[in-house]
């Protein structure tokens, strides 16, 4: 009786000893070979996020309307104004566009004039959370 309660306990182990060897294995860390490019797209896109802070700063409102109509403006003017920054905010049940990121009224005011005769119906907005 005891030699078989060796053997089955031997047995055990062995069989708990091959099943952390395998474990082991699983460990080895794989390199990534485009680690770089992830590096920098997720750099870009945390740029992106500090830069547009629609809750402290002032913008411009050129569209409150459809999404379809919405797009099409945002697409006209991105393409218009590559350098100012543009976003489309759903609101219920509408969608908005605006444009430019300015820590001054002053500031969003001068785009508001610098493109008012494109964009009439366009006005200065501070967004609330």
């Amino acid at each position: 009786m005891n030699k078989l309660r060796f053997y089955k306990v031997f047995i055990i182990l062995i069989l708990t000893n091959f099943s952390f060897l395998k474990s082991h294995a699983q460990m080895k860390v794989v390199e990534n070979k485009d680690q770089k490019t992830i590096d920098l797209l997720l750099e870009r896109k945390m740029n992106q996020n500090n830069q547009f802070s629609l809750y402290t700063n002032f913008s411009v409102q050129l569209k409150n309307g459809l999404k379809e109509e919405t797009e099409t403006l945002y697409k006209d003017f991105t393409a218009q104004y590559p350098e100012i920054d543009a976003t489309i905010i759903y609101a219920n049940p509408k969608f908005k566009l605006v444009v430019g990121n300015y820590k001054n009224k002053i500031e969003a005011e001068y785009l508001l004039k610098k493109i008012a005769g494109k964009y009439p119906d366009a006005f200065v907005v501070k967004l609330k959370k």
